[in-house]
């Protein structure tokens, strides 16, 4: 009776991990990976280049430094397709991302002067092919030239900034864009391939 029993219990077991090997093996569909569309995989492969980067990891580092608090992943918590025609003589389609990440980075580190932020914001070109960090390019302080692509985008990058953080209500440019908000379920998608 207790070997028969033991045997039952083998074989529940094995049938058990048989089944949850079926479904890992699926796992792709599982995480909504094979839904993506291309234009969400580039987000995806844009945003994961940022925050797997050295730099991510060192304004991690740094936040905590300075904060004492363990720093919360990265998230992405919105995505604007902007598009337009003439944007000084040039037509331009990105897509502008914001990341909730806590993050800090160095003023002037001799005088021991950081910022922290709880944000961070990307330009990605529709090709993929141009990714700009607001931080890298020190979005906050765009000095108003908009005469070369760098410069647009780093407008850009400052104005979305300053939507994200409650500093901005208004048009890009001039209300000849077109701006697209992403989803709630859209950037979910996103956050869970990331």
């Amino acid at each position: 009776m207790k070997r028969a029993l033991a045997l039952l219990l083998a074989l529940t077991m094995v049938l058990s991990l048989c089944a949850c090997g079926g479904n890992s093996n699926d796992g792709a569909a599982d995480s909504g990976e094979s839904s993506l569309t291309a234009e969400q995989q580039m987000i995806v492969d844009a945003v994961c280049a940022q925050t797997q980067s050295d730099d991510f990891a060192g304004w991690q580092a740094l936040y905590q430094d300075f904060s004492g608090e363990t720093p919360k992943a990265a998230e992405v918590t919105a995505v604007k397709h902007f598009a337009i025609d003439d944007f000084e003589g040039e037509k331009l389609d990105c897509y502008l991302v914001n990341i909730s990440a806590d993050v800090a980075w160095w003023v002037n580190e001799e005088a021991q002067q950081g910022i922290t932020d709880t944000q961070f914001q990307l330009f990605v070109s529709s090709d993929g092919k141009t990714v700009m960090n607001s931080i890298l390019v020190d979005a906050g302080n765009f000095d108003g030239d908009i005469s070369t692509p760098e410069g647009r985008a780093m407008y850009l990058l400052w104005i979305f900034g300053n939507m994200m953080s409650g500093n901005y209500d208004g048009s890009f440019v001039n209300d000849s864009e077109t701006v697209t908000d992403w989803s709630a379920d859209e950037l979910a998608v996103i956050n869970k391939n990331l």
